[in-house]
């Protein structure tokens, strides 16, 4: 059993997952995942899948750099490390971990989570949860690691953030941290045993809040694209029908839509 916000999470069941380390407060787990995956490359070691959890995440951060408010005992921050398989598509990993712990968070709590292109999870068009995904490669191995945060307790003015929620303010009920987190780890855990990365895009699609024809506008490299949604692309890149004929978004910020 493995201790973590006042109760214990039971790892006995996992296949995927060889490690989960919980810690009360470190700056940020994808920082100390991209730490470990440095040290590992420079060892010659194998670095088997592994969680690292914390209570609070002070230097958390977000897409592009951006902070991410990880206040202690409010939500779930968390970081998937692990070794890409030869031949993983890494552009899908994100969205499929996106998809994975918004069913989840569905399954566990009753939420009608809908996913927002790249790698957001929505309800009711205000953000509860975000996933970013980093790798690094040295040689013939790739290692990614794919940070999950949540809103869980408080209300959705607490976090102070315009357009977010948490999953107490969508439920009206608090949910204990470490019971949520099993139920993610558990999605995570079986889903990563025997990934189906092909299937993945058009799973995401079901579940997107973007539907066909409707109208987006996304920020790229200073930019901004606007069009019609038309989808994902097998490499879960964004299409859009625009002005001048059909454009593939590979990374970006929603702005309107």
């Amino acid at each position: 059993m493995i201790g973590f916000g006042g109760g214990w999470l039971d790892p006995a069941g996992w296949r995927a997952i060889d490690n989960c380390i919980a810690f009360h407060r470190i700056p940020s787990s994808n920082a100390l995942a991209r730490t470990l995956i440095e040290m590992y490359f420079e060892e010659g070691q194998d670095l088997r899948t592994t969680v690292l959890v914390a209570e609070s995440q002070p230097g958390a951060y977000g897409r592009n750099g951006r902070s991410w408010a990880a206040p202690e005992g409010k939500g779930l921050y968390l970081t998937v490390v692990r070794r890409a398989a030869e031949g993983e598509p890494l552009s899908i990993v994100p969205i499929a971990v996106a998809r994975w712990t918004a069913e989840a968070l569905r399954e566990k709590t009753g939420i009608a989570v809908e996913l927002k292109w790249p790698n957001d999870l929505y309800a009711r068009r205000r953000k509860l949860a975000g996933v970013i995904a980093e790798s690094r490669t040295q040689g013939d191995e790739t290692y990614v690691a794919v940070g999950i945060g949540i809103n869980v307790l408080g209300s959705a003015d607490s976090l102070g953030v315009p357009n977010a929620t948490t999953v107490e303010a969508e439920t009206g009920r608090a949910h204990p941290l470490p019971t949520l987190l099993q139920a993610v780890l558990d999605r995570l855990d079986r889903e990563l045993a025997t990934p189906r990365w092909d299937q993945e895009v058009s799973a995401w699609e079901l579940v997107s809040l973007h539907h066909p024809g409707d109208r987006m506008t996304v920020r790229r490299n200073g930019e901004e694209v606007t069009g019609e949604y038309l989808g994902l692309n097998p490499a879960g890149f964004l299409r859009l029908r625009t002005e001048k004929g059909e454009a593939v978004v590979a990374s970006g910020e929603v702005s309107e839509w």
